[in-house]
């Protein structure tokens, strides 16, 4: 009974469109005429529907949250790394079809270099989580449907979503990027993954080019491992964070805000704990957006949390071409300085993930994440 509650319980309708064809399209390859080829091709898509149907009716994993005490941070002076900023080359993969500009995570780590932001001593390279920590937030069935589209030709078949052996094994490594930004930030107050903030991915299915939620996932493995007691999102990406949303509907340990165009993907929105919504005519500049982060301070104050993971996302610059607001790099950037600033101020670990960013120049989208890079290593400098 409780896998039909979750699935009546779910936002999305219980059978989408394309699932419905794939079904009568296996009733008919089985009973119409036809050869071996006919058969197999029948076999492999009902294999298909059958890991569609699962990840809906296995609902997502509950977590158990541990009653250990936390861990004390450690007073010994000896770091495991002095790198607070987590980047692999791994980290673009894509089809060529892939609408996401994935070329963006190759030139902020060579710009960065190239004009000595930072220095290759800056950074350190993450390891994959595993299918474990994974499962700590996204379903097993889901899972399994993942590997399946990533070694046969059905990935065709997802949509938005593509998705290949390569690009699962880049997923795992982000996942392992923000997780590590975390525990980075945790020892030295701050850390920033140069990837991440798939904030679209929900417990059982994929959506907006997200497969795996990083930040909910990494949340899930410190609480485990008791680094952690509370956490809280801070998105600011243009659309809204509702993967995370949904996944933490009911967790009072972790806060989500999101401030985000509301007339614009994805729909139905999720409840974030803090959504604060605006609207493409409202015409919203630098200014205003600014205006609308002074209520931080009070939601911060009000939650405690341990740690803050800060989604910096691109897309609200005034060029981007699926949205509406008018920021400039410079607002851009202050919005960052503002965010981390105010992280700061109350002494709370914050590790950083990019997000989104579709400007129809990729130099814009790269120099709007670098000057997020610049405000964190400014902050990193003050705090030495």
């Amino acid at each position: 009974m409780e896998n039909f509650e979750y699935l009546a319980g779910s936002t999305r309708p219980p059978f989408t469109l394309a699932e419905i064809i794939i079904f009568l399209t296996v009733i008919y390859l089985f009973m119409g005429p036809g050869g071996n080829w006919q058969i197999l091709l029948a076999v492999l898509l009902l294999i298909y529907w059958f890991a569609l149907m699962a990840g809906k009716l296995w609902p997502p994993p509950k977590f158990d949250f541990p009653k250990t005490p936390l861990i004390r941070k450690s007073s010994s002076p000896n770091t495991p790394t002095k790198a607070n900023f987590i980047w692999s080359p791994e980290y673009k993969v894509g089809f060529w079809w892939y609408f996401p500009p994935v070329k963006k995570y190759v030139l902020i780590h060579h710009r960065a270099i190239e004009e000595r932001i930072l220095t290759e001593d800056d950074f350190i390279k993450p390891t994959p989580l595993r299918d474990q920590d994974l499962a700590l937030v996204h379903g097993r069935a889901y899972l399994w449907r993942l590997y399946l589209l990533s070694i046969t030709p059905l990935c065709f078949l997802n949509g938005e979503n593509p998705i290949s052996f390569k690009i699962l094994k880049k997923l795992k490594v982000v996942c392992g990027g923000t997780y590590l930004a975390c525990k980075i930030a945790l020892e030295q107050q701050m850390g920033m993954n140069l990837g991440g903030g798939f904030h679209h991915a929900f417990a059982c299915h994929e959506e907006g080019f997200c497969h795996l939620n990083d930040m909910s996932i990494a949340i899930r493995k410190l609480q485990t491992e008791r680094l952690i007691n509370r956490a809280m999102i801070i998105d600011c990406d243009l659309h809204q964070g509702n993967g995370t949303a949904s996944i933490f509907e009911s967790d009072e340990t972790v806060f989500t805000f999101s401030i985000h165009q509301d007339d614009l993907y994805p729909y139905p929105k999720q409840y974030s704990n803090c959504d604060i919504s605006l609207l493409r005519n409202q015409r919203v500049d630098d200014k205003r957006y600014l205006e609308e982060l002074k209520i931080l301070p009070t939601l911060i104050q009000e939650h405690r949390p341990d740690l803050i993971i800060y989604l910096a996302g691109a897309d609200p610059f005034q060029y981007d071409r699926l949205g509406g607001f008018l920021l400039t790099k410079q607002g851009l950037k202050d919005r960052d300085a503002y965010v981390l600033r105010v992280c700061a101020e109350v002494d709370i670990p914050t590790a950083i993930v990019l997000g989104g960013g579709y400007a129809p120049n990729i130099d814009d989208i790269v120099e709007i994440h670098l000057n997020t890079i610049r405000v964190v290593h400014k902050l990193l400098k003050a705090d030495v």
